[in-house]
């Protein structure tokens, strides 16, 4: 039989590295999905999950950010002269 790289209801085989890159993505710094969960998971509830995870990992990298400017602060510079 034929196969025209479309499954009935699924995909086209060109979009398989993206679906098992947000698969890996998710499973690896989400943190209590696994591979099976996430594959079998609907769709718009796994793109809900990608979504929450990206919006916490750029809140997170900003609060970094935050912190690290605020620690930083005025400095002054080192006297190199002799007294």
């Amino acid at each position: 039989m034929f196969h025209s790289g479309l499954d009935f209801f699924g995909q086209p085989v060109s979009n398989r590295p993206a679906i098992h890159e947000e698969l890996f993505n998710i499973a690896y710094y989400g943190n209590g999905f696994t591979h099976n969960e996430l594959y079998n998971m609907p769709i718009p509830l796994r793109r809900f999950y990608a979504q929450k995870l990206v919006d916490a990992k750029n809140k997170e990298a900003e609060q970094i950010k935050k912190s690290t400017q605020s620690n930083q602060g005025p400095t002054q510079p080192f006297n190199t002269q002799k007294s």
